[in-house]
């Protein structure tokens, strides 16, 4: 990221994950899938220490 902003290239600061996870997509195979078929296809570890952070929000967002 550090260098595609170097080079110009315009992004918002708060959308680094997102691109980020994309990126990790696109590495893939096969490349480019979308997040929610990565998640159909359970191809995310959800017991990964960065992935508790995304699910406590979700159940917070969604009060469950």
């Amino acid at each position: 990221m550090k260098e595609a902003k170097n080079k110009g290239v315009p992004f918002i600061e708060n959308h680094t994950d997102q691109a980020n996870i994309h990126t990790w997509l696109a590495w893939q195979n096969p490349p480019g899938r979308q997040l929610h078929n990565a998640v159909i296809e359970r191809i995310l570890n959800p017991k990964h220490p960065q992935a508790q952070i995304f699910i406590n929000w979700f159940k917070t967002l969604y009060d469950l």
